[in-house]
């Protein structure tokens, strides 16, 4: 797998990291503070424009590197976009909560946190490991096992919390949008953590190619 060794993009992949590290310390804030639901979701929205610049000038600067062939390329596409997807699923999700005007923070969300945020820090280290990969293989094998390990635990969470809402049955048609609603949110979560473990098997490609 192509990885372009130019210190810019080493920046580049490290600063879209950060950003994701920053969206799940927002969804922190709002555990803490429900009563800062819309500005919270303006701030995620803010740094989901910011990563979507970042990939955009990461495939900016791809284009215009001519040593490389279109599969090489399309490598580093789906690494950096994997990242921004761990961004784009978390946005969709604290915008559903605004929008359906949920009006607590839904129970999932407190299981599903703390495995977001070790599995977006261990990828923080995966991505910093990279500017030498062979002096950083073991750093870099033990974050994507450990993120593999995190996106198992997310999806029994998914499971167990996808049965509850499903099987808790509705009164009305208020209670039906409302379930509706939780499924789209707890799927959203589930998509973030699936997208973290394909960003930790981007990496472990880098790692056996040992090209830094």
């Amino acid at each position: 797998m192509f990885l372009p060794k130019e210190k810019k993009f080493f920046n580049l992949y490290e600063v879209l990291a950060e950003k994701i590290i920053k969206v799940v310390e927002l969804f922190e804030k709002l555990k803490k503070d429900y009563s800062l639901l819309s500005q919270i979701a303006r701030d995620i929205n803010d740094l989901e424009d910011e990563a979507d610049q970042i990939v955009h000038q990461i495939g900016n600067e791809l284009l215009y590197d001519h040593t490389r062939v279109t599969e090489e390329k399309g490598d580093v596409r789906f690494f950096i976009h994997n990242m921004d997807n761990v961004i784009d699923s978390l946005e969709k999700a604290v915008n559903r909560l605004n929008i359906y005007r949920i009006k607590k923070l839904p129970p999932f969300v407190f299981e599903f946190l703390p495995l977001l945020k070790e599995a977006v820090g261990q990828i923080e280290i995966g991505v910093k490991s990279l500017r030498n990969i062979k002096k950083n293989d073991k750093v870099l094998a033990d974050c994507c096992i450990r993120i593999n390990d995190l996106e198992n635990e997310g999806d029994k969470v998914n499971r167990n919390w996808a049965a509850k809402i499903i099987n808790s049955g509705f009164a009305d048609n208020e209670d039906f949008r409302k379930v509706l609603a939780l499924k789209e949110i707890i799927d959203l979560f589930e998509y973030a953590m699936d997208q973290c473990e394909d960003v930790a098997n981007a990496l472990e490609t880098f790692r056996l190619n040992g090209e830094a």
